[in-house]
């Protein structure tokens, strides 16, 4: 009965795990959807700024932004890269942290050997939003900015402009040559890969080919204004004033809309995995569960059978014992007469 009891405390243990990843998954579902609304609201406005600037630029072609080109350097100056990476701060998301954590080390890698092939010395310095991959990535030989955490729990667009600002006046003040962010976006409704963008010099190919990926899923293009994104505007316009303050404030906006909207994403790719994850943990669950009891109706019933043949053989010994004691007094009396 030992091996019964072991069996019954397992399955309350199998049990109240599963209560928890089902629930866990419902709340990262919920989780899920929000953030897809979130990102619908703010793909309007980051696909407005970049049109503006691809307009300002086609249409200007004498005019040069220090934000769409490389910097010039001399051979065997130091190219500082930063390099924002969106991990999560905690677990049972499945591979999540674990593929955005391989995702950058591939990254680093390849741009690493193209600012060397350039005669430049690469100075890498990582800054991760979450607590997770930190170790990783340092046992790789990174430099890590221990004091940099921002959490995208729920992404807020004012921290989000925050961050956005603090990135872009690191690059006016040359404190940075080049910056990156890598992240993971949902490619399906249930699936997500880790990509890399240049937020700084701007990468408008790598935005457009983003925003595609992102109005392809449903969640999202169920929510986006009738027809977007629709054809880019072709009718000339003008513009007065300092063509520089301009750039800067379209820049600075873009730059808010493409950190805010990879947050969101990222958001929403950890809660999908985490969704996922759970859904495979109960059906585990469930699978061990049905394992479970089988072994414990297998257990029951050695145990009736067990009882069964031994109250048989117990009869079975009454009967002969009966009958030798009859035995004994038909030949006690055969005796005697």
């Amino acid at each position: 009965m030992s091996g019964f009891v072991e069996i019954k405390k397992r399955m309350e243990s199998v049990e109240m795990i599963s209560k928890m990843t089902r629930a866990m998954q419902l709340i990262s579902g919920v989780r899920m959807r929000q953030s897809k609304r979130l990102l619908a609201e703010a793909l309007p406005f980051s696909v407005h700024c970049m049109r503006t600037m691809d307009r300002l630029l086609s249409m200007s072609p004498n005019l040069e932004s220090p934000y769409m080109r490389f910097r010039e350097k001399k051979p065997g100056d130091k190219w500082k890269l930063d390099v924002f990476i969106l991990t999560g701060d905690r677990g049972f998301d499945g591979t999540y942290n674990a593929d955005v954590v391989a995702a950058s080390q591939s990254t680093l890698q390849r741009r690493v050997r193209e600012v060397e092939e350039k005669g430049y010395v690469p100075d890498v310095t990582l800054y991760l939003t979450g607590t997770r991959g930190r170790e990783e990535l340092r046992a790789f030989g990174w430099t890590i900015d221990e004091s940099f955490y921002y959490s995208f729990k729920e992404p807020k667009y004012l921290p989000a402009v925050e961050l956005a600002e603090q990135i872009m006046i690191d690059y006016q003040s040359r404190e940075t040559d080049e910056a990156l962010l890598i992240y993971s976006m949902m490619t399906s409704p249930i699936s997500s890969v880790p990509i890399d963008i240049r937020l700084l010099p701007a990468d408008l190919t790598g935005l457009r080919r983003i925003i595609d990926i992102a109005c392809d899923d449903p969640d999202v293009r169920v929510a986006l204004p009738p027809g977007f994104p629709g054809e880019p505007p072709t009718t000339p316009f003008d513009f007065t004033g300092d063509v520089d303050t301009l750039l800067d404030y379209l820049f600075n906006t873009y730059l808010s809309g493409v950190v805010y909207g990879a947050l969101v994403e990222a958001y929403a790719s950890e809660q999908t995995a985490r969704m996922t994850s759970m859904d495979n943990a109960s059906r585990n669950s469930a699978e061990l569960m049905t394992t479970l009891l089988h072994r414990r109706n297998r257990l029951r019933q050695n145990a009736i059978t067990s009882e069964l043949t031994e109250m048989s053989a117990s009869v079975e010994a009454m009967r002969y014992i009966d009958s030798a004691i009859e035995g004994k007094k038909t030949t006690s009396r055969t005796g005697v007469n």
